[in-house]
């Protein structure tokens, strides 16, 4: 937004408040930073504070004491749109008339930070300008990704080098180093091995054990020093489900080992002996997190830069002495962080989370990269009308089920609900790319003839697998009774008409080849492969339907507490 200090124009990010813009206007002129916030004004004469929120077109005056304006040099100032290039708080400290005595310069490390991009490729344009601009005011500032570079988006998926376009990107803004992300595996085990090889940054991992068949380019961690000497040992730990393995298809992580993240994470406190700095960059959630935090010894590590929840951190979370950040997802955010180590060895940390946007500045190079990759007609083909709005997952879950109940001719069909990765859908033209944005895993059909005892079995099972969350059913309803603690107490089966199941009948019930591979429970049936994709079941559905009927108000779930 443009805001005009003393009558000159800045441009600056939207949410910009008073001290943001008069510290930048003060920086560009080079001119010294009192130790107290000038007299500031509106255009009206009245003053301002120093917090005060500003709107596109508003007019600030830096007065004297004897209430003139300030006369400046006329260069006209450009701060880039769309970022904290200055929350210029983290820059500049006052100075005084005084001449300062000269002590040895504290030392800075700068770190931009994602996590969870799931292939946003249409946001990297203008997240590079965002890289790039703040490089100029930080030479020495690293780029770091918190886990899942790979998934959510079918024109990195279907690519032909499947999940390259991300890294190229990635590569092209120059990433410094990722943690491994449990999507990171969906591109199998020839995919993920590619994939390190193909990166110009490091992949890392403490709590992974590597197949000794292949060549996967994983460390646990990387010390890097900055030109002003100052040593930072990055770590990095992912998340385990309760089979062992992190939320990915079995089949994608066969022949890796996988360690307790909370064990593994002592065990590398030691690069403390040798570094300033021990960041850990972890794939394990927030919550998770801050367990993780509190178990530590106080203050042992200096920030966690997390990922796997979707967190949108934007203040300061401190636990047990440490700084956890996270950005949220898909390249909406990023988080600005500033360490800096005093003379007398303490740290002082700073974060600010900045909004990429849907608007604003592009590199135009990465911006032709991403045409490219999105230059594929096969995507764009529409294969249905959808009626009305699809508002939630499980309306878009309930849609893919019908799909897979119609494609395999079975009873019942059942989806996780991981395996649902979008939660709206508007009406109007549906598309092929839309039922990858849904389904973009790549998994296949699997059918088996189950007991209403065995689904009971199965409906107990995934729920705790499933962190608490049901399944979306097609071909029956269900009601899951909670216990006072949240905890699952038992599953009611019915059919679509309201009765209760026949707990002995057998039941044909298909579902994806995850589901087939992850859900442990007592069943005497081991499953029949169809070698159908799921994905292109469903496309397949909606072109036959033509039509997609409303979903809305649609209930086959119930939860009673």
């Amino acid at each position: 937004m443009k805001i005009f200090v003393n009558d000159k124009e800045i441009t600056i990010f939207h949410g910009a408040k008073v001290l943001d813009v008069i510290r930048a206007y003060y920086t560009h002129h080079k001119m010294k930073w009192p130790c107290q916030l000038p007299i500031v004004t509106d255009a009206h004469g009245n003053s301002v504070a120093s917090d005060g929120e500003l709107r596109e077109g508003n007019h600030l005056y830096i007065k004297t004491k004897n209430n003139r304006v300030m006369k400046t040099i006329s260069t006209k100032l450009k701060v880039i749109s769309g970022i904290m290039v200055l929350s210029v708080s983290l820059l500049i400290g006052c100075s005084t008339s005084r001449k300062a005595v000269e002590l040895p310069k504290e030392r800075t490390i700068e770190i931009l930070a994602v996590n969870d991009m799931h292939a946003a490729l249409d946001n990297f344009p203008r997240f590079a300008f965002m890289a790039d601009s703040l490089r100029a005011i930080y030479p020495h500032l690293l780029l770091v990704s918190g886990g899942d570079n790979q998934t959510g988006n079918p024109a990195n998926d279907q690519y032909p080098e499947k999940g390259m376009p991300i890294i190229e990107l990635m590569n092209a803004v120059n990433f410094d180093l990722s943690a491994v992300g449990n999507h990171e595996f969906d591109s199998r085990l020839e995919g993920f091995q590619h994939i390190t090889h193909k990166a110009e940054f490091d992949f890392l991992s403490a709590n992974i054990e590597l197949p000794n068949e292949g060549d996967f380019r994983v460390k646990p961690y990387k010390i890097v020093e900055t030109p002003n000497g100052l040593k930072t040992a990055f770590v990095s730990l992912l998340d385990i489900n309760p089979n062992g393995i992190p939320d990915t298809h079995p089949d994608n992580v066969k022949g890796f080992m996988f360690y307790n993240p909370f064990e593994k994470a002592q065990e590398y406190l030691f690069l403390t002996d040798s570094s300033n700095l021990l960041i850990m960059v972890n794939h394990m959630g927030f919550e998770e997190d801050v367990k993780l935090a509190n178990q530590l010894p106080a203050k042992s590590v200096d920030l966690i830069i997390g990922g796997h929840s979707h967190t949108k951190v934007d203040k300061d979370q401190i636990h047990n002495g440490i700084m956890i950040t996270q950005a949220e997802r898909k390249l909406k955010y990023a988080t600005l962080i500033k360490l800096t180590v005093t003379l007398e060895g303490l740290v002082n940390r700073e974060m600010e989370l900045l909004t990429v946007g849907k608007e604003g500045n592009i590199r135009a190079d990465i911006q032709e990269m991403v045409d490219d990759y999105n230059n594929n007609p096969a995507l764009t083909e529409t294969i249905a009308i959808a009626e009305d709005d699809f508002s939630n997952y499980e309306e878009i879950g309930y849609l893919m089920m019908d799909a897979l109940r119609n494609g395999a001719g079975a009873d019942i069909a059942l989806i996780n609900p991981g395996g649902v990765r979008i939660s709206e859908l508007a009406k109007g033209a549906v598309r092929t790319r839309d039922v990858y944005e849904m389904d973009p895993f790549g998994n296949e059909m699997v059918q088996f003839n189950l007991s209403g005892h065995e689904m009971r079995n199965l409906f107990l099972a995934a729920f705790t697998i499933d962190e608490n969350m049901p399944i979306y059913p097609s071909g029956m309803t269900t009601r899951y009774l909670l216990n006072t603690d949240g905890s699952l107490k038992d599953v009611e089966l019915f059919t679509t008409d309201g009765n209760p199941f026949d707990m002995d009948k057998m039941y044909t019930v298909v579902m994806n080849d995850y589901m087939a591979s992850t859900y442990k429970y007592n069943r005497k049936d081991v499953g029949q492969g169809l070698f159908r994709p799921t994905a292109e079941t469903t496309i397949d559905y909606l072109k036959e339907l033509k039509n997609i009927p409303s979903y809305r108000g649609v209930q086959r779930v119930e939860i009673v507490k």
